[in-house]
């Protein structure tokens, strides 16, 4: 795999905020597709792109640092800046952007919801996009396996390869990308087929939660956080704990729409 993936003279190119980038551009470019179809401001949908661009990687970067692995900094500040290893966790993206467009629909004074059913439709290409860079990265590797798809990281400059060597290892990243590109048809199904502003949104969460969750079981990178012997993961109590809010949400929605 590339942790680098170019040079440009001395400075080097991070496979991981280069397919950052990748991901933004086109997750912005379809919100802006769809939005614009459905009547919404591409303006509103561009702003949207690049505060969650800037939101979710600080967010995820943070929630590495100080919930996961915060000795692994202490003993040497500057590996916070060594992004070529990876050590970003999505649900800490996901919390940092929520509040940064909810701050960002109260100044502008515009309707939450069906905005964030845009960013919905839209949100399995970024995750797609960043478990691709996550391959590249060999971060968030998996356990090691006898299976036949099993992933060998000979690259020295990859997390999996550092912390577990030149061993067959479940591709968790890659179950990511498939729950990436299955989720992108059920949230862009039920967009057009939405019955109430937020469905959307609901049905992302919820279908992002669960098998995200279940995906952690074949993870190896214990530094993410892991509980009761290494059972459940910090991944997995906040998928749970979103799952219930956004199936909540989602009864109160469809029922205030029925009423």
């Amino acid at each position: 795999m590339r942790p680098i993936l170019f040079h440009i003279g001395s400075h080097t190119v991070s496979s991981f905020f280069f397919l950052v980038v990748i991901a933004t551009v086109t997750s912005t470019l379809y919100a802006c597709w769809i939005g614009r179809k459905n009547g919404l401001s591409a303006t509103t949908i561009l702003d949207m792109g690049m505060i969650g661009m800037i939101a979710g990687v600080l967010g995820s970067r943070i929630f590495h640092i100080l919930v996961e692995f915060p000795a692994y900094y202490w003993e040497k500040p500057m590996r916070v800046f060594d992004f070529g290893r990876g050590g970003f966790v999505s649900w800490g993206g996901f919390l940092t952007l929520c509040v940064a467009f909810l701050i960002y629909f109260k100044i502008k004074r515009l309707p939450i919801l069906p905005y964030f059913d845009i960013l919905a439709v839209a949100a399995p290409i970024i995750k797609f996009w960043i478990r691709v860079a996550c391959l590249l990265a060999g971060c968030c590797y998996g356990f090691p396996t006898r299976l036949p798809w099993g992933i060998t990281f000979t690259q020295p400059d990859t997390t999996a390869h550092y912390y577990m060597g030149a061993v067959p290892l479940h591709p968790t990243q890659v179950y990511s990308m498939i729950h990436a590109l299955l989720l992108f048809a059920l949230v862009n199904w039920v967009y057009r087929n939405r019955r109430f502003a937020g469905q959307a949104t609901c049905i992302l969460a919820m279908g992002w939660s669960l098998p995200r969750a279940f995906i952690e079981f074949f993870r190896g990178d214990i530094d993410r956080g892991v509980y009761f012997g290494g059972m459940i993961s910090t991944g997995q109590l906040m998928g749970l704990a979103i799952f219930v809010f956004f199936l909540v949400l989602y009864r109160t929605l469809a029922k205030r729409h029925a009423a």
